[in-house]
């Protein structure tokens, strides 16, 4: 059994699902014709944004969190419109609010898509087929879509369950059962160890906590900075990470001489990420995100002063220790969980047991061990391959999949956190808007030339 034809099938309907559905609208007008794939849940409740707790806030100011980057004021003019009704009280366009509240927005938003020709489909995708006029999207009810075109918007995957104690900190219930003065260790300093830190706090918990990462970074601080913009013509694209390295620190201490300081550079590099990572080698990257990755992550992604304020409190009074070591393992126990870990400049390992150990390192690696049925039918079928560091699906610069052989497909496409390995700045909203704007324009022209040419037959 198969539904009627349709334009473009965007499987996934997250953040980058909702803002791709929303930018198609707008470039198709009134030729849309777009179905969104997804099983279950509301549109626009992923991983980040289904969260419930008010704790957990966005990352990047609402003045910088628009679907739209023709239209930078949508998501504040929804604030001031609709944001009481959340309990938003954000009255500037520099505040960080809810990350629920976003959540919220993005279901607005495809509601209003679905009156310019969007419509759900509550099916999961199973398996996509290119056609030489066409592509065929498989459902896991056993009906088939045929389409000109497909967005895979499928979002971050869930890391695959641990055997070994630990407790990922996106799983449901992660932090059930937890008592009020348990011992907490959590693996990782990073945004997520944040989000868990509060939440544990919110709850009740006093007991003590303990962070562990490698280098024991925390995520700096937002604060209002003036922008310094960095011409194309001042980077030295393709250079050794090196010379890079102190072309940042250079303009960062010229920031600072002049009153403002580090921030500006960072954010004036973010125009040109995109280049800078396409222009590094295979070893170049490599050796980045082993040497360089952790640094830049801390500077680039950062707090808003709020939650700062908060995580300082808790180190100060000593119910949250950062702790700087490898873990090597874990095992459960009769008391908890065991951590075998090396501390910053200790021979010997290290035994440390909590009533519960969480993991919050970030995101799973490389699509080889994707649990998306998609994700793995297009790589073994041939359709779509991984990167050479095998940390993201391999694509062109119009977001097309590369296929095994190497051929550039012109009917599938990946918007979002599926493309890091290719544009590596890819999972913040100001980027994928970008990128889904921009994608939206091509498939636009590439399906009004492809109704020329059939008419003229």
């Amino acid at each position: 059994m198969s539904i009627e034809r349709t334009r473009i099938v965007v499987v996934g309907c997250g953040a980058s699902g909702v803002i791709a559905a929303a930018n198609l609208a707008r470039a198709l007008g009134q030729d849309g014709d777009v179905l969104v794939v997804e099983r279950g849940g509301a549109p626009g409740l992923g991983l980040a944004y289904a969260t419930r707790d008010p704790n957990h806030l966005l990352n990047v100011r609402a003045a910088n969190m628009s679907a739209f980057p023709n239209d930078p004021d949508h998501f504040f003019r929804w604030l001031q419109k609709r944001g009481q009704d959340f309990g938003a009280g954000c009255v500037t366009p520099f505040c960080f609010v809810e990350r629920r509240v976003y959540g919220a927005y993005l279901g607005d938003l495809f509601e209003g898509a679905t009156m310019d020709g969007v419509e759900l489909i509550d099916a999961g995708a199973v398996r996509i087929e290119p056609w030489r006029d066409g592509v065929e999207v498989q459902l896991d009810d056993g009906t088939s879509i045929a389409a000109d075109a497909v967005v895979l918007a499928t979002g971050h995957d869930p890391k695959p369950p641990r055997q070994d104690g630990v407790a990922d900190a996106w799983a449901p219930g992660a932090l059930d059962g937890i008592g009020r003065d348990d011992e907490v260790i959590v693996i990782g300093t990073g945004l997520t160890m944040i989000d868990t830190v509060l939440s544990l706090d919110s709850r009740g918990h006093r007991g003590p906590i303990r962070a562990i990462s490698r280098r024991g970074l925390l995520s700096a601080v937002h604060a209002a900075v003036e922008p310094r913009p960095i011409p194309a013509s001042a980077i030295p694209f393709g250079a050794p990470l090196s010379q890079l390295l102190r072309l940042l620190r250079r303009h960062a201490a010229e920031a600072t001489a002049s009153g403002a300081d580090w921030r500006s550079t960072v954010d004036a590099l973010r125009p040109h990420t995109r280049r800078l990572w396409q222009a590094m080698s295979t070893d170049q990257r490599r050796r980045f995100l082993r040497h360089a990755r952790a640094w830049w992550d801390v500077h680039r992604h950062r707090m808003a002063p709020a939650i700062a304020r908060r995580i300082e409190a808790l180190r100060e009074t000593g119910r949250l220790e950062i702790v700087t070591g490898r873990v090597l393992g874990a095992s459960p126990g009769p008391d908890g969980t065991e951590l075998c870990v090396r501390l910053r400049g200790a021979q010997a390992e290290t035994r440390l047991v909590a009533r519960r150990v969480i993991d919050a390192t970030g995101l799973p690696c490389g699509p080889f061990s994707s649990p998306n049925p998609v994700i793995a039918h297009l790589i073994e079928d041939g359709h779509a391959r991984p990167d050479p560091l095998g940390f993201g699906l391999d694509l062109a610069d119009d977001a097309a999949l590369i296929a095994h052989g190497g051929q550039v497909s012109d009917r599938i496409f990946a918007v979002g956190p599926l493309g890091r390995a290719a544009f590596w700045e890819i999972i913040a909203i100001p980027d994928i808007r970008q990128q889904c704007a921009d994608l939206a324009e091509d498939l636009a022209g590439r399906l009004a030339g492809r109704r020329k040419r059939r008419v003229a037959r």
